[in-house]
């Protein structure tokens, strides 16, 4: 298994921030490069075992489904299920910390997965500084009004 992960600092406190996060239909909002995202079956986006729908101007169609979401720790993790990423058996979750000094949220990333050897490395270097760090980015933008 091969592990990334990336974290930052919100300028944002926990209550502002988990709303995004928690709404697993709502990652089109914040994550860069999504051309359209979507809920199927009309799931409610906390459902546990909903699957989502992306589509990504890169590399098409991704399917995911929500495994786990805790309002208690702030945590959503999902699986993709379908994607024409060269990797399989991706795993994630989100966690959110609140961070007392000045009312911010500290938010981590954190992914595994397998790819084919000669995939291994780009995927790995891809997924925190193409993937996870710009939507901390977006998610900071949205979250200040820009």
């Amino acid at each position: 298994m091969i592990d990334v992960m990336a974290s930052s600092v919100l300028n944002a406190p926990l209550a502002a921030v988990w709303p995004l996060i928690r709404d697993f239909g709502a990652i089109g909002a914040w994550l860069p490069g999504v051309k359209s995202c979507h809920i199927e079956g009309n799931d409610p986006g906390d459902r546990v075992g909903a699957i989502r729908c992306l589509e990504m101007g890169d590399v098409g169609l991704i399917r995911e489904q929500l495994l786990a979401l805790s309002d208690t720790d702030h945590t959503v993790t999902f699986s993709i299920i379908e994607s024409a990423l060269p990797i399989w058996n991706y795993r994630s979750t989100l966690m959110l910390l609140p961070v007392t000094n000045g009312d911010r949220t500290f938010i981590r990333w954190k992914g595994q997965f397998e790819a084919d050897p000669e995939h291994a490395s780009a995927m790995q270097t891809r997924m925190p500084t193409q993937i996870y760090q710009p939507a901390f980015d977006r998610l900071a933008g949205r979250l200040s009004g820009k």
